[in-house]
């Protein structure tokens, strides 16, 4: 087996190419790490096949063999290269501290945000100042994940240039519970970042001022918080739906409960008989329930609202519902 792999390492600077193919393969099969610097000349090859099989070599041993393989990468001048080196910086764990600071120098934005990554394991103080004073707006991005950042660069990162940074930085905050003022969601809101989001950290941490908040709401964040409650809201007693029904943003709930079976039934019929809900909102319930025209409750409650509101819209979805009964009683 030696015999083998030390041939095979020789062959690789064969003339004939179909050789040196079969040296490669003969290497690979053999999968002992202990050749991978025997692939290293083979990355500034002129042929695109051997480039690529000693990157996939370097991919398969390069932690084992340990940072100086990764390095051999990252100190290439073949962008690729680089950024095959990067995607190893993560694996390569505590021995990748030195490496991953050296990256974030690195000309390409694509290594330097691998980088990034790769030095969250690292508590250190000073490496959370290095990423937050990075000049690329990923590089903060990722920063603001940081364990050792302190609460003054994050609330600084609020107000970072760069709006990706911003909104990073504001999804910290919100998930670490961190008071803020209610003025400072102002500028998210007008960008429609974060408003599920928002929303929610408000009605736990400063459910008065909700109010004040769903006011600055419109048609754009509906839909994203009908999207949230739709994905991730099983019942009408979760807290978000509560505080919505307190300050009257009901056009979120309305279209959450227009997927719920029988059990909401008493949110629904609350929801159409509310006049600060939207006529058409209303009438969607409505026609909804057409399918359980053979209950009677709904018979009945759609009869009593049919004699009592004068909303064209309400009458003809209550005259449906009576009718679609009406057909399957006979």
């Amino acid at each position: 087996m030696a015999n083998d792999i030390s041939r095979a390492m020789t062959r690789l600077k064969h003339r004939d190419i179909r050789t040196r193919r079969r040296a490669v393969r003969t290497l690979f099969e053999h999968d002992d790490p202990s050749v991978l610097d025997a692939f290293k000349a083979l990355l500034d090859d002129e042929d695109g096949w051997f480039v690529s099989k000693a990157l996939d070599a370097y991919r398969m041993w390069g932690v084992v063999a340990g940072p100086d393989a990764v390095s051999t990468l990252l100190q290439h001048r073949n962008l690729d290269v680089r950024r095959a080196g990067a995607n190893l910086l993560g694996p390569l764990g505590d021995a990748g501290l030195e490496l991953s600071l050296r990256a974030l120098s690195d000309g390409d934005g694509v290594v330097q945000r691998k980088a990034a990554k790769a030095l969250l394991r690292f508590e250190e103080l000073n490496v959370a100042e290095r990423l937050m004073d990075h000049a690329n707006m990923a590089v903060r991005s990722t920063g603001v994940h940081h364990p050792a950042l302190s609460e003054k660069r994050l609330r600084a990162a609020l107000e970072d240039d760069h709006e990706q940074v911003r909104e990073a930085a504001l999804e910290v905050v919100l998930n670490q519970g961190m008071d803020l003022d209610m003025n400072a969601f102002v500028p998210f809101l007008e960008a429609n970042q974060q408003t599920v989001n928002i929303l929610i950290w408000v009605a736990e941490h400063q459910p008065e001022g909700l109010g004040e908040l769903t006011a600055r709401l419109e048609s754009h964040h509906m839909k994203a918080v009908s999207d949230h409650l739709r994905n991730h809201v099983l019942e009408s007693d979760d807290a978000l739906i509560q505080h919505l029904l307190s300050v009257g943003v009901l056009e979120p709930v309305a279209r959450w409960v227009i997927r719920q079976d029988a059990a909401e039934d008493e949110l629904r019929w609350q929801l159409i008989n509310d006049d600060r809900l939207h006529v058409i909102e209303r009438s969607k319930l409505l026609e909804r329930l057409v399918g359980r025209a053979n209950e009677s409750d709904v018979v009945e409650r759609a009869e009593h609202l049919m004699a009592t509101t004068e909303e064209e819209l309400l009458k003809v979805a209550c005259e449906n519902l009576s009718t679609a009964a009406s057909e399957l009683r006979s």
